[in-house]
């Protein structure tokens, strides 16, 4: 046990260092630094079990436990107190959903059923409390009223809108992807579409005398597909699917790296002051949230409020929704609205303070 011990504490030490440095960006390294929360759930037992059997041994893992939440805490847990806007400037509210298509089964498009879970998502996003929403695997239809999106937040209230696929809903009446929707004036928007429905989508939104961009991004899945995995009884169907879940990370690895390389040149380059929110389908033990809070800061980080996981499905414990702001921008509130459990991913909102 405690040459198993040190082992544990050797790859918690190397996962540290991948993250804290982050030396490479291969998707080894990134499957490595995503256990991290693992390595520190199996040092923990170990510190409970040489406690009751030799105490003097519980240190080594101790005192890894101790580093980690000095180091990586922030990102884990939040410990913010939601805050009142008191001050000069106007307070700018961030939506992020990923609906998953509204409960509409694609390959049965023209059929639009009219499920409860479809309205109490509809009603929902439409109602919500902020000026810019922001949507992933969004889906909007001229054939159905239920599913006309553009006509429906237009008599919410939201004028200005943009999407990632324009073509498709000109010619076919329908769009699949993401979407943002504004009270404010959009003034310019672009995107660029990576495979279906991954992309992203940027618009300059006019706030008082102020412009500012959101980038609304959904990269690539993390194809994490462990319920077949614990569903499945017999041992070769159980490889096959782990042999599938390890693939699909694998490769989940490797397009988002080359995806967020593209979202960070687009931050770099944009005139104006971003926010940048979305699905990006990695945890904040991964390569490309560390890419990202290198640039930007973090909004949960700064102002997020306890574990504020997003991800309503098997693994639920993962927070995979984030937001990142320019300095100028500072976050007043983050948080995760978990009690919204119609999609397979929880809302994020963030609220800004524009000066």
């Amino acid at each position: 046990m405690w040459s198993l011990n040190l082992w544990l504490v050797l790859y918690t030490w190397f996962a540290y260092w991948l993250l804290y440095n982050l030396p490479t960006h291969h998707w080894s390294a990134g499957l490595i630094m995503i256990t991290i929360p693992v390595a520190w759930m199996l040092n923990f037992i170990v510190v409970i079990l040489w406690l009751f059997a030799r105490p003097w041994r519980s240190w080594l893992s101790g005192i890894v436990l101790l580093v980690g939440i000095g180091l990586f805490g922030s990102r884990t847990f939040g410990w913010n107190q939601i805050k009142e806007f008191t001050g000069e400037g106007i307070p700018l509210k961030v939506f992020s959903y990923n609906v998953k298509t509204f409960d509409l089964d694609l390959p049965t498009l023209g059929t639009y059923p009219s499920s409860p879970r479809f309205r109490r998502l509809a009603n929902y996003v439409l109602r919500v409390d902020a000026p810019v929403k922001c949507f992933q695997e969004f889906y909007t239809s001229t054939i159905s009223p239920d599913y006309n999106f553009f006509q429906r937040f237009r008599k919410a209230g939201y004028p200005y809108s943009c999407i990632l696929h324009p073509e498709n809903y000109q010619s076919h009446g329908g769009a699949f992807g993401m979407a943002i929707f504004s009270i404010y004036p959009i003034t310019k928007w672009g995107r660029e579409p990576f495979e279906i429905p991954n992309g992203l989508l940027w618009a300059d939104i006019k706030v008082g005398n102020d412009t500012i961009r959101i980038i609304n991004v959904h990269l690539h899945s993390m194809g994490i597909r462990l319920g077949k995995v614990l569903e499945t009884d017999q041992m070769n169907e159980v490889k096959h699917e782990t042999r599938g879940v390890l693939s699909a990370l694998r490769n989940g690895f490797i397009q988002r790296d080359a995806q967020i390389t593209k979202v960070q040149q687009y931050v770099r380059n944009s005139p104006y002051p971003v926010i940048v929110t979305g699905d990006f389908n990695d945890t904040p033990y991964g390569v490309v949230y560390e890419r990202m809070r290198r640039l930007l800061p973090s909004s949960f980080e700064e102002e997020g409020h306890g574990f504020g996981f997003t991800y309503n499905h098997i693994p639920n414990f993962i927070r995979i929704d984030h937001q990142f702001h320019d300095p100028s921008l500072p976050v007043l509130n983050f948080e995760t609205i978990n009690y919204v459990t119609d999609s397979d991913h929880y809302p994020i909102m963030g609220t800004y303070v524009v000066k």
